[in-house]
């Protein structure tokens, strides 16, 4: 048998209690004792029943997960040192009566208490009960331990955040614990709600404001008792021990990276130029073994002793690169059968996260509640967003704040250990193991132990990610379809308008540049306008001001657009027009309004006044009105030179990466242009005037008859006008007498 390092000779036949075994520290903390600390006498936990569900059954079960495999195959005889008592910290003696109490009492050496709701949503009667009281009735029990050597009270590191700085040591409140255990008791939990945000202040929810509490309550029994307090920061899966990824909550940023890939969660508040505050499990716990054996090794300090059990400064990651990172392995390791493609947006502005919120949280759990309440199915999308949005809220207090912590008594744990306890109780932070292989076993331990999906699973995964790519791509390139348009402004109604032969003249320069951009790229480019300015370093001086325009070199000169129109409009034809698609563009205003006049205004009031004689509804000239309004306000647009400078529009594009630059599609280099204005021409066809594609084969016919027809007339006029002239000028008589002579 291998020499024991001091940590495990600390430990050798000791006789620890931990309250919150369940949890999910309390699971590691069990297992790395009973692997670790392998000449531990016995561990007490206590649990009570749950769902119907005994202590012991509840034990079994612990031991079936995944943390405990290396000691069944290893050392599957330790598991008989854990005794466990129904227990809860909600009762009196935490609810021990008889031999168990006895046993606690005489026996234990070690108190590791991590009970605790971490419901930081929850109300406040609950969190003093579990958070405050709970600990109060830990620490009775504890006096009356015979061979207590240490009680290691597992607090929060953000439990003074009104502080800049936080240090280890304990900051003065100006509530008291006592007062708050007795407001809980009498009061109801109505009334308690209703005062809960002035007694708050400044914490932001039940569970800081009752750990501060419970620190001072145990700051207050240092001079009769070994208390230690232990403030982890925010814990995350396993970086190795007992497995790579454990994790079995959705809390903190697990649950975002789930809530993310499984496209449930579509907008965060996150200020990226933060870093994030987090610590592996596994360095967490630890350290809370480490404490007792360095507690107990040193002479006793006149303050109580406090542990910010934080992540180290040169190991702490920028909000931005988590994120980044989170995205890049989640797309590799994607999630089952997500709710949509996992590409949510990280913003700090407020009202663009709530309109987010609205239109990809709340719509859509709508939409899914309202198509099972018609299927006869149980609705769950409502309650999960309500969830959802509950823990959002919680946690972007510690998402979008700089947090500063001080740790020397931590880091001092770590320097004092031997080489072997060292290698032991890794709490070293300057670890091989970069940030982006630790991203990938969280993402891949909440794959695993959270959502039950094996990494057999992730060629189907990755297929569907692939679908919902293809799903969500689509609005985003060709919003929502291509040529989609659902009014007649601009281009667009001049385009069906001069199909259905309504539009006969317009005042417009053909020799100048058109200047007309996609609604999709226009879309995509607001999207990106906040992002663009959240993730600016410096606030520039001026306000930033883009022009979302094409570049010079794919403008196009009205002649072209007018010229391609045509001969798209004689291919894609509208239906039932009023005469033959082939007006005119000029920039002689006089000869514009004498086309208007005798080919739009003319026929309008003929039309009319034959609806008017067989007693129909008259419509032309109310048309002809609005018509003459549009084209009065184009033709500002089409009879002058624009000229645009758009530079920063332009680096809006090159700032994005490549995956962004598809999603979000704002560089048209690339684009066909004759193909997206067949696209314009095909979508005012369906999407405005409602003529699907298979009415084409009729609108071509009519399209002939209305051509024949426009001969015939022009032919006919023409004639006329040639008789009148003739008439008139005397050139029929001059004819007739040569004729005659």
């Amino acid at each position: 048998m291998s020499e024991l390092t001091p940590v495990q000779e600390f430990y050798k036949e000791k006789i620890i209690f931990i309250t919150g075994a369940s949890g999910f520290m309390g699971k590691v903390l069990l297992e790395k004792l009973l692997y670790s600390c392998i000449d531990l006498k016995e561990i007490i936990i206590i649990l009570r029943p749950k769902r119907g569900k005994t202590p012991e059954t509840r034990l079994e079960e612990m031991f079936k997960l995944p943390i405990f495999q290396r000691i069944k195959e290893e050392r599957p005889h330790v598991l008989k040192k854990v005794t466990i008592y129904q227990g809860d910290v909600t009762f009196e003696s935490l609810g021990l009566s008889g031999e168990n109490l006895k046993c606690i009492l005489d026996k234990t050496n070690i108190v590791f208490h991590l009970a605790a709701t971490l419901k930081l949503e929850g109300n406040l009667k609950d969190a003093i009960d579990m958070n405050l009281s709970g600990t109060r009735r830990t620490l009775d029990l504890a006096k009356q331990m015979k061979n207590l050597e240490a009680f290691v009270h597992v607090s929060t590191a953000f439990c003074n955040c009104d502080q800049e700085v936080m240090y280890e040591k304990i900051y003065d409140f100006p509530h008291k614990p006592e007062d708050l255990m007795r407001l809980a008791e009498w009061m109801d939990v109505k009334t308690l709600d209703a005062i809960t945000p002035d007694l708050l202040k400044p914490h932001p929810n039940t569970y800081t404001y009752s750990k501060r509490l419970a620190e001072l309550l145990v700051r207050d029994h240092y001079d009769r008792l070994p208390v230690i307090i232990a403030r982890p920061s925010i814990v995350s899966p396993s970086a190795y021990e007992p497995v790579p990824g454990w994790v079995d909550n959705l809390n903190g940023p697990t649950g975002l990276m789930v809530g993310a890939g499984k496209g449930v969660i579509r907008s965060m508040l996150i200020d990226e130029r933060y870093k994030s505050e987090v610590i592996p499990v596994d360095y967490a716990i630890n350290g809370l073994v480490v404490i007792p054996y360095e507690f107990h090794a040193e002479s006793r300090s006149k303050e109580i002793p406090v542990y910010n059990i934080t992540c180290a400064e040169h190991r702490k990651v920028l909000w931005g690169e988590v994120i980044a990172l989170s995205k890049k392995i989640g797309y590799q390791y994607p999630m089952e059968t997500g709710l949509w493609y996992p590409d949510g947006c990280i913003t700090t502005n407020r009202l663009h996260h709530q309109i987010n919120v609205l239109l990809f949280h709340w719509l859509p759990a709508y939409i899914i509640d309202f198509i099972l309440f018609l299927c006869g199915q149980k609705r769950f999308m409502i309650r999960i967003q309500n969830r959802v949005q509950i823990g959002l809220n919680v946690l972007q207090f510690f998402t979008m704040r700089a947090w500063v912590f001080r740790s020397p008594n931590y880091e001092a744990l770590w320097q004092k250990l031997s080489d072997k306890d060292k290698k032991m109780f890794n709490m070293d932070m300057n670890t091989q193991e970069g940030n982006e292989e630790y991203v990938l076993s969280c993402i891949q331990g909440g794959r695993q132990y959270l959502m039950k999906e094996s990494p057999d699973t992730l060629p189907k995964a990755r297929r569907q990610l692939k679908f919902m790519y293809c799903l969500d791509l689509t609005p985003a390139l060709q919003d929502p379809l291509p040529g989609w348009v659902d009014n007649m402004n601009g281009p667009t109604g001049v385009l069906i308008g001069a199909g259905k032969g309504v539009i006969r003249s317009m005042l417009c320069n053909g020799e100048l540049k058109s200047e007309i951009i996609p609604v999709d790229i226009a879309v995509n480019a607001l999207i990106l306008l906040p992002f663009n300015f959240n993730n600016t370093k410096e606030k520039p001086a001026q306000m930033p001001v883009f022009n979302i325009t094409i570049p010079e070199e794919k403008k196009r000169t009205w002649q072209w657009i007018m010229d391609k129109g045509k001969d798209f409009g004689m291919k894609y034809p509208f239906e039932v027009g009023l005469w033959y698609p082939d007006g005119n563009i000029t920039t002689n205003k006089v000869y514009h309004w004498i086309c208007v006049i005798f080919f739009m205004w003319l026929p309008a009031l003929l039309i009319d006044c034959l609806l008017f004689i067989f007693g129909q509804r008259r419509f032309m000239i109310r048309v002809q009105k609005r018509i003459a309004i549009g084209l009065e306000v184009l033709q500002f647009f089409t009879t002058r030179a624009w000229d645009f400078k758009s530079n920063n529009f332009r680096e809006l594009h090159n700032s994005l990466d490549s995956n962004d630059q598809k999603i979000y599609r704002i560089n048209i280099d690339d684009a066909d242009d004759e193909k997206y204005l067949l696209n314009g021409i095909l979508g005012g066809r369906q999407y405005v005037m409602k003529e699907p594609l298979c009415s084409l084969p009729r609108a071509r016919t009519h399209l002939k008859f209305m051509f024949v027809l426009d001969r015939f007339c022009k032919t006919l006029i023409s004639g006329w006008f040639l008789y009148w002239f003739s008439l008139k000028s005397g050139i029929i008589s001059f004819l007739t007498d040569i004729m005659e002579y």
